[in-house]
């Protein structure tokens, strides 16, 4: 996590790994490369000497609340990165007037959608750039969300207005007329995770 500097108008976003959606997530909430695998890593293994509740890193034990037995970071790891920035995530019945940035959570899958100078994008790392969503159908596809299981929680807290001049393998710098076009309704927006990545539009 590196020193800051000044950037034009720029999109952040990853594409999945499939054991580091968290890790993805967290960076598009923060528009940056600000944290590696390894940090997670170690943020795991200082949550698991911390918690009481939580087992050892050096113990030869189940790590489910910390890691899956997948090898995927868990929600606990994701609110301590983010906590490091001052932010706390906050389960929600999404207000878009209120709020600048959620995570949505369903079965391993970890979207973020956040505002980024006005307007919203859904940052799936399922795609190779962002998405636009148009504003009249996001709350509706919010709801859609809630309704098939989705989690969603708010993202509160100051959101930096700085990226790290740091990189990793996996993020890229998208111009904000490269991401994929606004969506009609609501049915068409792709939140989902999807195996492969669609055309830019």
């Amino acid at each position: 996590m590196a020193g800051a500097s000044n950037r034009p108008m720029m999109l952040y976003h990853e594409t999945h790994q499939s054991k580091l959606r968290v890790l993805h997530c967290i960076n598009a909430v923060l528009q940056g490369p600000f944290f590696s695998d390894q940090d997670l890593t170690d943020l795991a293994s200082s949550l698991s000497k911390t918690d009481p509740t939580l087992p050892s890193f050096d113990d030869d034990v189940d790590f489910s609340h910390i890691i899956s037995l997948g090898g995927s970071f868990s929600l606990k790891v994701l609110k301590a990165a983010l906590g490091v920035w001052g932010l706390q995530i906050v389960p929600v019945e999404p207000k878009l007037d209120l709020e600048n940035a959620f995570v949505c959570h369903s079965q391993g899958h970890w979207v973020c959608v956040r505002r980024v100078g006005g307007e919203w994008y859904n940052f799936n790392g399922a795609h190779d750039v962002p998405e636009r969503l148009s504003r009249p159908g996001l709350g509706e596809h919010f709801n859609a969300l809630l309704d098939d299981s989705w989690s969603v929680y708010a993202v509160r807290g100051d959101l930096p207005s700085e990226c790290p001049d740091s990189s990793n393998r996996y993020g890229k710098w998208v111009p904000p007329e490269d991401a994929r076009g606004a969506k009609k309704s609501p049915e068409e927006m792709s939140f989902s995770y999807v195996s492969s990545s669609p055309e830019r539009s």
